[in-house]
């Protein structure tokens, strides 16, 4: 993954394709069938997990801990451990994954892959991750989202990761803590662009897909561009995917609860993403921009993650 310029990838090859059961083209759902990849291992991954109290000044409620699971190759050890890939919304991420998948993955190179989720049992925890994931105000204040959930946390959440999470995890498993990369999706997207351009984090690279560049009504794409601007005395290793059918294929549901979502989503202009990727590359941030062919917004998901998977693996 080492281009500047502006790719569109077919089907990735061989089990990476054939393992996703056709989940590779579905939106993502909520229910989750039995144990995941990362809970059971596979014949050449060992799991183990974590798990850490979550709590945030802002939340009006309880809220669920956080669960991160941890899959590394099995045999021997690298003197400096395994590089990882630390995906965010860990439940759905493990649950796309198939044993088949992780061994090919082996079979490419050996890596370890690190699911940060929380502890409940639906794919995607949505107060939680709202909460976590989305940066602050310009302020550094609290943001309400288009359904009432209160957001902002991503500063926070950047410091538990890398003050305490992180630590834990690599005590539990062999990894190389100078090989990290992270990954994200979505609201998820919107911390991995907050961890390498505003906060510069401590991975070697960072994956932000599908950002959801309309959030707090698009004034964080412009502080987004408006950072790039100043430019990096060490510019962070960033990634940008999307799909292509993303605004085309947007649900636009008409309970009263969603509107303000669809019409934040629908003011974003269309070029946003690509306006992105040229401020990114112009500041000189090295990596890849990736547009899916096709995909909306939730296919994407399950389709960065197997690309960045596989990308680690083969750079392992």
């Amino acid at each position: 993954m080492s281009g500047r310029g502006l790719t569109r990838r077919g089907l990735l090859a061989g089990a990476m394709v054939a393992g996703s059961s056709g989940r590779l083209w579905g939106q993502p759902v909520q229910t989750v069938e039995g144990a995941t990849v990362m809970e059971t291992g596979t014949d050449r991954f060992h799991v183990a997990e974590l798990k850490l109290p979550f709590t945030h000044p802002d939340a009006t409620g309880p809220l669920a801990d956080y669960r991160i699971r941890i899959a590394w190759p099995k045999g021997p050890t690298p003197d400096r451990g395994f590089p990882a890939v630390h995906v965010l919304d860990g439940r759905a991420a493990a649950a796309s994954l198939t044993a088949a998948e992780m061994d090919a993955l082996a079979d490419m190179g050996s890596i370890a892959i690190v699911a940060h989720g929380h502890d409940n049992v639906d794919r995607f925890s949505t107060t939680e991750r709202v909460l976590a994931y989305t940066p602050p105000a310009p302020d550094g204040g609290p943001v309400t989202d288009p359904r009432g959930r209160i957001g902002g946390g991503a500063d926070g959440y950047l410091g538990m990761l890398t003050g305490t999470i992180l630590p834990r995890v690599e005590a539990l498993a062999p990894l190389d803590p100078s090989r990290r990369t992270l990954w994200g999706h979505s609201f998820a997207g919107l911390f991995v662009l907050q961890a390498a351009l505003f906060r510069q984090a401590p991975f070697a690279r960072f994956v932000a897909a599908s950002p959801s560049l309309w959030w707090d009504h698009a004034t964080y794409f412009q502080r987004c561009l408006d950072r790039l601007r100043d430019g990096y005395e060490m510019p962070p290793v960033l990634d940008l995917h999307a799909g292509s059918a993303e605004r085309a294929r947007a649900s636009r549901p008409e309970n009263p609860n969603a509107q303000l979502l669809v019409q934040m989503r629908e003011a974003l202009p269309e070029g946003a993403f690509d306006d992105l990727a040229t401020a990114v590359r112009a500041a000189g941030l090295h990596g890849e921009t990736e547009v899916f062919d096709g995909l909306s917004h939730g296919e994407t998901f399950a389709r960065s993650l197997r690309v960045t998977l596989e990308a680690a693996a083969r750079a392992a």
